[in-house]
């Protein structure tokens, strides 16, 4: 198996290997950014719930002191609150309070609230915070003291800590097929349930909160078991349909695709401007050999010199009868010739305007010989743009001397090739 990778990879091409493993970083960089937000986004929804629990909890004051007034069976509105009525009855107004919960809740879930009711104990009236058809039917005395038996309602009072308050699993609503979450909590009076509060809350509530933390913190955090990594927790005051959240493979990949491909198209455009840089320190320009600037103080270093010097003849001639423009292109065409006879491992530095230093290595004085003469007769021997060229070359093959000695003797190897008629070679 592992032979078969390394064989994979070996023909890859290199930037696929560097599109995988930007890839692959990024990926994983990203997976764990997002295992790190989901704890967040659990916390998130801890800490909306209990401040809606706190503020439901807080109602039963109000309850307990509020006034009553007298009313006939029939369907009531006050303040935008619904009482009904099935007996004749003292019904306690709760508009005031209620709007005011229902402010504060929504508030703290973003508009979510479905419905708020109160169900009297004695079922002779409840208030609905809107009305809804679902609640005109089924809520009498048994069903509300079952409900606060079966959510383990019973006697909370007696509870300093803990939960008085339940919140059920998520359920349909007959008619509207809506998905919604009830808070519940009973409200005790001299150690009797006088009325039971219920709290309707879409359950959309915890997807739209998602998403806006997704976009926020720019992650991918999903709902649901379809995911390569999950996390469940219940909810504050609920013992059942934990939120499942997590993060899916696909949307993980799709997510971290593009960026990874903008991170390879950075990597070479950062790599291309270094080298290009590098090359501008290094290189001239006109010639691509070594600037002296750049190579002199490695010259100056060296004990050990096989060098040539390479002037254009009558240069001032070309650019003052023909023009810069093709001075320049004489001086190119000439580097191309003079790099087209030398070796690899030889060094080439224009040295200045039309003069050149070449350095070779492991060469004696009748090898530079041929090589310089080599390198003369390559420029003379072919017009350069239909002008006729010619170079003068002085050289040194010696050891164990300065480079500024070197340079010396190897300048009046040059002086008498010009002086001696231009176009030949002088090596000493």
């Amino acid at each position: 198996m592992i032979t078969i990778v390394t064989s994979f990879l070996k023909k890859t091409p290199p930037s696929l290997k560097l599109f995988t493993f930007f890839f692959m970083i990024l990926s994983s960089i990203y997976f764990i950014y997002n295992i790190y937000n989901i704890d967040k986004i659990h916390s998130k929804y801890d800490t909306i719930l209990n401040e809606t629990y706190s503020v439901a909890r807080r109602f039963s004051s109000f309850y307990n002191n509020t006034n009553t007034i007298t009313l006939n069976k029939g369907q009531y509105l006050f303040n935008g609150v619904s009482v009904v009525v099935n007996t004749h009855t003292n019904a306690k107004i709760l508009s005031t309070g209620m709007n005011e919960l229902g402010k504060k809740i929504n508030q703290l879930t973003d508009n979510n609230i479905w419905t708020i009711a109160i169900f009297e104990t004695a079922s002779d009236y409840s208030h609905f915070n809107p009305l809804r058809p679902a609640y005109l039917k089924g809520y009498d005395k048994v069903i509300i003291n079952t409900i606060v038996k079966n959510e383990g309602l019973m006697d909370t009072y007696q509870s300093f800590y803990g939960c008085n308050i339940k919140l059920t699993d998520k359920y349909k609503e007959p008619g509207t097929n809506e998905l919604i979450r009830t808070i519940y909590y009973p409200i005790y009076n001299n150690k009797k349930l006088d009325s039971l509060l219920a709290i309707d809350i879409n359950n959309s509530m915890f997807n739209e909160i998602l998403t806006k933390f997704n976009k926020k913190e720019m992650t991918i955090i999903s709902m649901g078991n379809n995911n390569i990594y999950n996390t469940s927790e219940l909810l504050p005051c609920s013992t059942v349909d934990p939120i499942s959240l997590g993060i899916n493979f696909y949307t993980l990949l799709k997510t971290t695709f593009l960026p990874s491909l903008l991170l390879l198209f950075l990597y070479h455009s950062l790599t291309k401007i270094i080298a290009n840089k590098n090359f501008i320190l290094r290189y001239d320009q006109m010639t691509h050999f070594y600037r002296r600037d750049y190579y002199e103080n490695k010259l100056l270093k060296q004990k050990d010199f096989d060098l040539l010097i390479i002037d254009i003849d009558h240069f001032k001639k070309v650019n003052d009868i023909y023009g810069h423009k093709v001075g320049d292109e004489v001086i190119r065409t000439v580097a191309k010739r003079v790099n087209n006879c030398i070796r690899k491992e030889d060094i080439a530095i224009r040295w200045g305007g039309e003069e050149f230093i070449i350095l070779f290595s492991d060469m004696n004085k009748e090898q530079l010989i041929i090589k310089a003469q080599k390198i003369c007769d390559a420029i003379s021997l072919c017009p350069v743009i239909d002008i006729n060229i010619t170079i003068s070359i002085g050289g040194i093959s010696a050891t164990n001397i300065d480079f500024n000695d070197a340079y010396k003797a190897a300048d009046q190897a040059l002086y008498h090739s010009k002086n001696n008629g231009r176009n030949q070679i002088k090596i000493v």
